[in-house]
């Protein structure tokens, strides 16, 4: 049960921030309307225009919490907090210029309802802050839902979408708080009083947030690292056997001659005379080649105990070093933790910070303005082709995001990397296959050939190892596809570049 505290509005606070809001907003008209929040389908967003004042208010119904409110705000949330889709678009599309005509409280509930005036006849805005997750619905002059927040399937009522409107049962009598637990926690304005109480609460849970984001990645990190160090320690102890292995390949060679073809082990004396031995053999094969394999097996763990040793001692220092992070975090200041976030991401632990201009996609500002060749696939998708070595280079190794498809004409033949642009989470289909390796074709000596291979892998798959010239990469797990000479596919592909600036 939340804290009085960390709760949501009361009925009775509730009823002051409206009577507030009446004053604030009469006759206010809707520059915007956006969901926003954690939860972006619950939380509403509406920026209004006041008529008697110059600055817009900013009213934020929170309802995608335990913390539900109505209450105007002095948070600015960005373009990537707000929600897109068809329930979002038809939201700002009905309210849009609107003019905000009444704001209705329900005497003694969590609930209330905004009128606007819009070109198309009254709409209203129900906004219901009771339960563990509040509710919105916009509904029309009739009080059918033309959208909500979620679906309701109670044992009392159902609303979904194109239902009429049905309010909750009215609380009992009985169940209704007592008149001291109804007092407001906050004082006029109560609007400001609120914005700042709620908005203090939601820093800290943020913060709280961003601590167990660290606190995990770095228990994530330890547990790597001890892992890591164990599985070097167990290689230590299999390298610690390589003198056994060469004294029993000794021995072997010493007493073949005695064994006879066939055998499954051999009895032999210990080096030191004291004890007989029993080693087992391959049947199969002949004692001193297997004797010779237990060398070469020796051989191989004394020349990786070094490598094993060094691996071990970075572990080490990575596991100390992740331990003095785990204790600063148990009582660490704000500054504390960014600096243990910033060594997380230094070492790649977590993601990197995206740059405060970086709010578009990657895709739509490299595209903006690449040095390549560009096209356009029969589906809409991007597809880049390098125009010499250096710029192959760049367009695989840098400019290529790791679910790219990576071309390149088969057969061992110089050619241009071509690379088709793809979102997360998608593949190329057959079209768009045929396109990018029409133009890998095109793009290299094989240019006029009626049948060519041209072979296909994602750009992960794709690596430049040290020392290797430019424009020659190694790519792995690929795939061949066949391309026969298409004119009409060739030219809508070399129109599509000059409709790009190509």
């Amino acid at each position: 049960m939340p804290t009085p505290a960390a709760r949501g509005l009361t009925a009775a606070e509730l009823a002051l921030a409206i009577e507030e809001l009446r004053v604030l907003c009469s006759a206010s008209v809707v520059d915007a309307v956006a969901l926003i929040g954690a939860d972006a389908h619950d939380d509403v967003l509406v920026v209004l225009q006041p008529s008697d004042q110059n600055s817009k208010a900013f009213l934020q119904l929170a309802l995608g919490s335990k913390r539900a409110r109505i209450t105007t705000t002095e948070r600015r949330f960005g373009r990537d907090a707000r929600a897109r889709g068809p329930g979002p678009d038809l939201l700002q599309r009905e309210l849009q210029g609107a003019t905000l005509r009444a704001i209705e409280c329900f005497d003694g509930e969590r609930r209330c309802a905004l009128a606007f005036d819009t070109a198309d006849g009254e709409r209203q805005l129900i906004i219901e802050l009771f339960s563990a997750r509040g509710l919105w619905l916009l509904c029309d002059e009739h009080g059918v839902s033309k959208t909500m927040s979620r679906a309701v399937t109670t044992a009392v009522r159902t609303l979904r979408r194109g239902d009429t409107y049905t309010p909750p049962p009215p609380t009992p009598v009985t169940q209704r708080p007592s008149p001291a637990s109804t007092a407001s926690r906050f004082h006029p304005p109560v609007l400001a009083a609120i914005d700042s109480h709620y908005t203090a609460l939601d820093l800290e849970q943020e913060q709280d947030k961003a601590h167990e984001v660290v606190h995990l990645a770095v228990e994530r990190a330890r547990k790597q690292a001890r892992n890591k160090a164990a599985g070097m320690r167990r290689q230590l102890e299999n390298a610690g056997r390589s003198q056994e292995m060469r004294d029993t390949a000794d021995l072997m060679l010493a007493y073949a001659h005695s064994v006879p073809r066939g055998a499954e082990s051999m009895e032999v004396p210990s080096l030191d005379g004291t004890s007989q031995i029993t080693i087992p053999l391959n049947p199969q094969k002949p004692v001193t080649a297997q004797a010779n394999q237990l060398y070469d097996k020796a051989r191989r763990l004394d020349d990786g105990r070094e490598i094993t040793e060094q691996r071990l001692a970075t572990a080490e220092r990575d596991l100390t070093a992740l331990d003095a992070m785990a204790a600063a975090l148990e009582h660490a200041s704000e500054t504390e933790l960014e600096q243990v976030r910033a060594q997380l991401r230094s070492r790649g632990l977590l993601p990197k910070e995206k740059a405060a201009n970086q709010s578009k996609p990657r895709t739509k500002q490299l595209s903006e303005d690449v040095p390549f060749r560009r096209f356009t696939s029969l589906e809409g998708y991007p597809i880049f082709v390098g125009r010499n070595n250096n710029q192959n280079d760049e367009l695989t190794m840098r400019f290529a995001n790791g679910n790219d498809l990576w071309l390149h004409v088969g057969g061992g033949r110089p050619g241009s990397h071509v690379v088709v642009r793809l979102p997360k989470q998608k593949t190329a289909s057959l079209e768009t296959l045929l396109d990018a390796a029409t133009l890998a074709v095109y793009y290299s000596k094989a240019r006029g050939e009626p049948r060519i291979d041209v072979v296909y892998t994602p750009r992960k798959n794709v690596r430049k190892p040290k020392g290797l010239p430019p424009g020659a990469v190694v790519p792995s797990q690929t795939k061949t596809v066949t391309v026969l000479t298409d004119p009409q596919r060739l030219n809508r592909l070399l129109q599509s570049s000059a409709t790009t600036g190509d």
